[in-house]
């Protein structure tokens, strides 16, 4: 039973926190076609048509490595639940799953590594600096979820969104 559950644990912690971390794209979906993203970066229309390549290559690569990671961890998952518990199977699959992992990472920085290349040092910082602010931002407008009722500058503010105004 002990078993069961520290081997329960063990896959909550490698199947949940990597896709924490991988949520966070430094640079989300087709921005350059946003209306102002040709002023406001100097975008030429060559420039966009090698962006839309390389993100649909980019695509299709990440999709196939999504899928190979998931089913790796299908596989870890099936033989962490085998009665007897081979150690030896574990670690194997471990060292794959893991494994997948590293190549999705890997192709990730190839993108941004092409994006760079493409936009030169300059055009990529401005990019970079505008997409940290937006993020910034955004996370400032949503906040963090809490069960409990939030005070902010003589406001309750409950998570369904009523607020209260103190006096």
């Amino acid at each position: 039973m002990l078993r069961k559950v520290c081997a329960g644990l063990l896959l909550l912690v490698l199947v949940a926190l990597p896709s924490f971390a991988a949520g966070q794209d430094m640079f989300p979906g087709q921005w350059w076609r946003l209306p102002q993203a040709g002023e406001m970066f100097g975008l030429t229309e060559k420039q966009k048509l090698q962006l839309d390549d390389l993100y649909f290559k980019n695509r299709r690569n990440l999709s196939a490595l999504k899928k190979a990671l998931e089913n790796e961890r299908a596989r870890f998952s099936a033989v962490m639940e085998r009665e007897p518990l081979n150690e030896a199977a574990v670690m194997a699959q471990f060292g794959r799953l893991e494994e997948a992992r590293t190549q999705l990472s890997a192709e990730r920085v190839h993108y941004i590594l092409e994006l760079r290349k493409l936009l030169g040092q300059e055009r990529f910082q401005r990019v970079k600096i505008y997409f940290s602010k937006l993020r910034d931002k955004k996370s400032k407008m949503i906040g963090t979820y809490s069960p409990y009722p939030t005070k902010k500058r003589g406001v309750i503010m409950s998570p369904w969104g009523i607020t209260i105004q103190r006096r």
